[in-house]
């Protein structure tokens, strides 16, 4: 291609791609996401709002028969179904079944967190009306999962309420995180032990609380760090290491869980003894 030729062919590639995808142009944003209350609650909405136009201007065409029904019906099934749900299957490493066998309610809950997190997205890009609709589904299910609980914790179904704002949920969340490992007596413990490593909860505190206060994601470097060493420091598997490179939690790959089970088994071998209570008389002296 001329250089006028290429320079037009990359225009047309920007312009397709930003048709459903981020995008700061003002004839890509909504009055609802330029507003004030927007920024609060619709801050991160920008794609899913681009999904819900494609999918709403495929519905009316496909109902007043404008345009290829097939492009119509398959912009309808993409945007409004496929995307979602293959985006919520990669943030919850749904790839994870492939290389751990998982038991039967933990790869239910995985599927679940896929429907829910699919059913949020379509909602938010249905603006402040979906946002609402989408704070409230996850309270009630959240009070429904407190309830099953034999200790139930009902605060949590009020934090949920957080998520109608995601960035003041994402702060407050943070600031929570870092409170409980200073609370909690195993982590403080934890910290005295660890000295200078990155295995020392102090040091992803301290990163949350500065992110928190200060945007500076400092959380995400230690989390990073944390990540590219575990390999190192502990044993795992390659798709495991990969997995952390790229960005998931050490919860979504299974090594949480790991650890958790190796302790329940080490239990398992040892063997609990009785031992008969005596009673002794007491003697009285003058």
């Amino acid at each position: 291609m001329s250089q006028e030729e290429a320079e037009q062919a990359f225009l047309e590639f920007q312009e397709a791609a930003e048709e459903s995808q981020q995008s700061s142009r003002p004839d890509r944003i909504s009055q609802q996401q330029a507003s004030g209350l927007g920024r609060i609650i619709l801050a991160f909405a920008n794609t899913p709002m681009q999904y819900a136009r494609l999918t709403k201007k495929a519905a009316l065409d496909l109902i007043n028969n404008r345009g290829d029904w097939k492009t119509n019906l398959s912009k309808l099934m993409y945007y409004g179904a496929v995307q979602n749900i293959v985006f919520s299957a990669l943030q919850t490493a749904l790839f994870a079944l492939m290389f751990d066998d998982e038991e039967e309610d933990k790869e239910r809950d995985r599927y679940f967190r896929i429907a829910n997190s699919s059913a949020d997205g379509l909602l938010r890009g249905l603006g402040f009306g979906g946002a609402v609709v989408s704070t409230a589904k996850n309270m009630v299910l959240e009070a429904i999962r407190q309830a099953k609980k034999a200790r139930p914790n009902y605060e949590s179904v009020a934090i949920k309420a957080l998520t109608l704002s995601p960035p003041v949920d994402t702060k407050i969340r943070k600031l929570m995180s870092a409170g409980r490992a200073f609370t909690y007596r195993n982590t403080r413990e934890k910290m005295a032990k660890e000295g200078f490593s990155l295995d020392n909860p102090a040091f992803e505190a301290v990163a949350q609380v500065i992110s928190a206060t200060t945007n500076l994601p400092a959380d995400r470097v230690v989390r990073k760090l944390d990540n590219l060493t575990t390999p190192i420091r502990q044993e795992t598997e390659l798709w495991q290491a990969i997995s952390l490179a790229l960005g998931y939690s050490k919860w979504d790959v299974g090594l949480i869980e790991q650890k958790t089970k190796k302790a329940k088994k080490a239990f398992k071998g040892f063997k609990t003894t009785t031992f008969k209570s005596k009673t002794f008389k007491t003697k009285t002296f003058k």
